[in-house]
């Protein structure tokens, strides 16, 4: 289903109902993102839009269609929410004391959801401690005219996972995000011997409307003769699941 389908098949009311939300005659109700003693979200059934006009609100300032509404109720990111919406457009309208529909975003998928913000965070936190370790990162980021004390980057030495900070917890959520590979390969140690996602690359963090650290997008620094040497020519690196 497409968006602009989504859009003109699913009311701002049959968002509010799923939710248990009813506005007043005037179309106002306490806004649901915030702690609202007064009404001071203005529903639009026209548009299919509502506003708050709280300052207190994380969503003032901003109109919100269905799918903007379903996100911020939700906390997920847009793909979520249009898959959401698009589920509700194709329900029948609730009646009576029928039960709501099942949430499309179950708990167990907030639960990896935020644990994947929580992990990347500490992640790149360590990166851009790494980045002001290395003079190569940082001579790089000042020949693209870069200051490295304005600009939020990180770099990845490819040393996370070793020395103090090598723990079994910490190589698998590496794994499970895409920052370690699993090729196969044995060490002389006889322990796995992984390929590391991002090695030699400056690290820039991807960010949600809230701010939070959803993914990560690298760029190598190496130059064309060790790239090549390497095994490729790419420079420009996201981290799966992007």
């Amino acid at each position: 289903m497409e968006i602009q389908e989504i859009k003109s098949r699913l009311t701002m009311e049959r968002v509010l109902q799923h939710y248990g939300l009813s506005p007043d005659r005037n179309h106002r109700l306490c806004c649901p993102f915030h702690n609202d003693k007064t009404p001071s979200m203005q529903v639009y059934p026209e548009t299919n839009t509502c506003y708050c006009f709280s300052s207190n609100c994380k969503t003032h300032g901003k109109s919100l269609d269905v799918i903007d509404f379903i996100m911020y109720k939700e906390g997920t990111g847009k793909h979520e929410a249009l898959v959401y919406a698009a589920a509700l457009a194709g329900e029948p309208p609730i009646k009576g004391n029928q039960a709501l529909p099942v949430p499309i975003t179950k708990t167990a998928d907030k639960e990896e959801i935020n644990s994947r913000k929580e992990f990347l965070g500490k992640v790149f936190a360590y990166f851009c401690t790494a980045l002001r370790c290395s003079p190569p990162a940082k001579a790089y980021l000042q020949s693209r005219g870069l200051d490295i004390t304005k600009t939020e980057a990180g770099y990845n030495s490819g040393q996370l996972h070793h020395g103090t900070r090598k723990d079994d917890q910490l190589i698998a959520d590496c794994l499970r995000y895409g920052l370690l590979l699993d090729r196969g390969v044995t060490g002389r140690n006889g322990e796995p011997a992984y390929g590391v996602f991002g090695k030699g690359c400056i690290c820039f963090a991807l960010r949600n409307r809230e701010k939070e650290i959803v993914s990560l997008y690298f760029r190598s620094i190496l130059a064309p003769s060790l790239l090549e040497r390497a095994g490729g020519e790419a420079r420009h690196f996201y981290l799966k699941d992007r």
